[in-house]
């Protein structure tokens, strides 16, 4: 019968012959919430009024923000979910764990464990995240929240510089995306934004890390177009002649 070291040294051994964003071990790492498609649906129909009116835009809020709890929730290996006024700023919701499913996330999220906390702002306005919003976030992660190494938006319209969804290839980076890419380059910390689309796919498992990864890493490459939605399992971003040869005959 095997110790418990001996037990604890073969799981860290079979983790380890997990390649990172697996979609079997994201699957484990995020189990999405049951109770997040009725959320989700209440908040997509707040997303298509035209005129929202001031209670609406205060009852959305309040979903979003229930959205991203019951999100992050879902995380394996979370200890610690805190949403509150600290001495300084107010923190939507600051989440981080210990132990090795934890540790293992941050792997995934190319976080050192050092840096394992998360710090998630929820932004239900009807307009793109200005510069402002940003910079506070930046702000918070460097002087307040050492410990965090990921910043997370979760927004209605993403933020301003941003590529959105079949736009042309941007060339040049401006507004949010330039500071994203400034900040990252000073502190090593990243800061990712999540708009309705991306929202809209937390329902399913593994979803929440698969976005964020693949947001993560376009901030690595800055590919000019935005992160391809979860449910196309492979991104293929090449020329004509080479997106032809995806197809198996």
């Amino acid at each position: 019968m095997q110790s418990q070291d001996e037990l604890v040294k073969n799981i860290l051994q079979a983790l380890d012959l997990l390649e990172p964003g697996n979609l079997a071990l994201l699957s484990y790492l995020y189990q999405a919430d049951n109770r997040l498609p009725d959320y989700l649906s209440k908040f997509k129909e707040f997303t298509e009024l035209s005129r929202p009116t001031e209670r609406q835009r205060r009852e959305a809020g309040k979903l979003l923000e229930e959205i991203v709890f019951l999100a992050f929730k879902g995380l394996r290996g979370v200890q610690s979910i805190k949403s509150f006024q600290s001495a300084g700023p107010q923190y939507d919701l600051l989440v981080t764990g210990n132990d090795l499913n934890w540790h293992t996330t941050c792997k995934n999220l190319y976080l050192d464990v050092e840096k394992r906390d998360i710090v998630i702002e929820a932004k239900a306005k009807q307009s793109v995240l200005a510069d402002k919003d940003f910079a506070r976030l930046c702000s918070i992660m460097e002087n307040n929240l050492r410990g965090a190494g990921l910043g997370i938006f979760i927004t209605i319209k993403g933020a301003s510089g941003f590529p959105r969804r079949g736009d042309p290839r941007q060339r040049r980076v401006s507004d949010c995306r330039l500071r994203q890419i400034i900040f990252h380059a000073k502190t090593n910390k990243i800061i990712v934004v999540m708009d309705k689309e991306d929202i809209f796919e937390l329902g399913n498992n593994g979803a929440l890390l698969l976005i964020l990864i693949r947001k993560i890493r376009d901030l690595f490459e800055l590919s000019g177009l935005d992160t391809t939605p979860v449910q196309n399992h492979v991104e293929i971003d090449v020329p004509p002649h080479l997106a032809t040869l995806r197809e198996v005959t």
